[in-house]
């Protein structure tokens, strides 16, 4: 598999209309009963968004999104709270529709923000881990080993996501929902690293190895600063495709913090 990232400008502050063939090829199959009609506009902007079939910082109108989808108003303002929840999307007061951009100030923020809530999620979690949780880690580990070998990136992506969100499993439901929150926001950021190269995707597992490998040792100081790396590898890789130069101060000082929880270690 291999995924097709494209970056587009517009001399015009990033506002282009989509243009007729690419709504197209997210339109698909309108005849979703009512009740499916939210999850079908999501399902589909979500993964124009995500492909860069909508381009980052574009800007639609909902009319224009709602008339090619096939589907009213209603369902497509619940999809657009969803994306925006996401932090793919933004609604502004005119109603139109403007795709968060890709930017190495975004994905500095986003990952210094990640780095410093998973380390301390994991730090407190690890202690806690059971033999049932370290079962269903294990699962999923091995669940994106197969879809690497495989190319298979939905699949990968279901198993990471539910491989990460055990690795916080215990902590409090806001830092959860902040966790979950941010971690889909990065979505864009993971396909572009993964897209790469197959070098990226590999390395990502061996990173996903070591943390666990730091879980069942029960140490948590070591799952903290490995999860640091891990995300800074990645946060490191996508800036070496969007922006070579930039220095991501803020991540860079998150993964210092995760580092300093080995002296909190008892």
């Amino acid at each position: 598999m291999k995924l097709c990232m494209r970056v587009r400008h517009s001399s015009e502050g990033g506002k282009v209309e989509m243009a007729e063939t690419s709504m197209e090829a997210v339109a698909g199959d309108t005849a979703a009963e009512p009740r499916k009609l939210v999850s079908f506009a999501h399902r589909q902007l979500r993964e124009a968004i995500l492909t860069n079939a909508i381009p980052a910082d574009s800007t639609i109108s909902q009319v224009q999104l709602a008339k090619h989808l096939g589907v009213s108003r209603t369902p497509l303002r619940e999809a657009l709270r969803l994306l925006e929840h996401e932090g793919l999307a933004t609604v502004e007061v005119n109603k139109k529709v403007t795709v968060a951009n890709v930017s190495p100030e975004d994905l500095d923020a986003l990952y210094a923000l990640r780095i410093q809530q998973e380390s301390l999620a994991i730090f407190t979690s690890v202690q806690k881990a059971d033999q049932d949780r370290l079962d269903r880690s294990r699962e999923h580990l091995e669940g994106m080993q197969s879809a690497i070998g495989d190319h298979d990136y939905v699949r990968w992506a279901n198993h990471h996501r539910i491989f990460h969100m055990s690795l916080v499993d215990g902590v409090s439901d806001r830092f959860c929902k902040s966790i979950r929150q941010n971690f889909d926001h990065a979505e864009r950021y993971r396909r572009i690293y993964v897209n790469e190269s197959d070098t990226n995707w590999n390395q990502s597992q061996v990173d996903h190895q070591s943390i666990f490998n730091a879980l069942v040792e029960g140490n948590p100081a070591a799952a903290a600063e490995l999860l640091a790396s891990h995300y800074s590898h990645t946060a490191k890789g996508v800036l070496a495709a969007i922006d070579a130069g930039y220095t991501p101060e803020l991540m860079n000082a998150a993964v210092t913090m995760a580092i300093s929880l080995r002296f909190q270690q008892k």
